[in-house]
């Protein structure tokens, strides 16, 4: 079976098993479609640890935007939904005991934790 049509059996699994809204389905699409069109390949065999890594290369080097505006490149936490994407759809495939990359290989990039002002109970009541 090509990786298109394991790809539509992914995320019709998401939508009707999993229970996932059609946003992160149709997100999941977006970030499948161009690691697919990335790899130039339909053989799930050929997703090879060598390859998430020339991806991940190629995705860092990618144009972002914020607001509207393009931005150098493609945030870490961008960055790792693409990998999320891809890493369910490597599990989805073992679990279909379909022959590719062990997910647990793709590792995300990591991203500095958010940090949040938070007012004090003395500034609450002055408020």
């Amino acid at each position: 079976m090509s990786l298109q049509d394991l790809k539509r059996e992914f995320l019709e699994y998401l939508e009707i098993e999993k229970g996932r809204s059609l946003h992160t389905v149709s997100n999941y699409d977006h970030y499948l479609t161009r690691f697919l069109d990335y790899a130039k390949t339909d053989n799930p065999k050929a997703i090879t640890e060598n390859m998430v890594r020339e991806y991940r290369l190629w995705l860092n080097r990618q144009p972002g935007t914020k607001q509207g505006r393009q931005t150098d490149t493609l945030k870490r936490k961008t960055q790792n939904y693409y990998l999320i994407a891809l890493r369910a759809f490597l599990k989805y495939l073992r679990k279909r005991n379909v022959a590719s990359l062990n997910p647990e290989r793709i590792e995300l990039a990591k991203v500095p934790e958010r940090s949040l002002d938070l007012i004090s109970s003395a500034e609450l009541e002055r408020l």
